[in-house]
């Protein structure tokens, strides 16, 4: 199953029933008593989705691992290819 076939389905299985309590097609106690706060979860959901996806993020920009041995590696690499191109005339700034 793809990822997007995923969300879809939970999209629908979350709208579906969202759907016929706001349509006044499912009528309770707890429905009419909660009304608002089941209109405006979508919205709430979609912020919480939000702040964790942030957190997700900075989560993981926070922990990025630097790799000196890595970098210093095609530092020097640089430097073996630039004086290769001067034996063979090319200017480099």
């Amino acid at each position: 199953m793809t990822k997007l076939l995923e969300w879809v389905t939970g999209a629908i299985l979350f709208l579906g029933p969202w759907s016929a309590v706001v349509t006044n097609m499912v009528q309770n106690e707890f429905t009419s008593h909660y009304y608002h706060e089941i209109l405006l979860l979508p919205f709430f959901l979609l912020g919480m989705f939000g702040v964790v996806s942030i957190a997700i993020i900075a989560y993981r920009v926070y922990s990025f691992n630097d790799c000196e041995d890595a970098a210093k590696e095609l530092q020097q690499q640089i430097k073996e290819a630039k004086a290769d191109l001067a034996k063979k005339g090319l200017k480099l700034d």
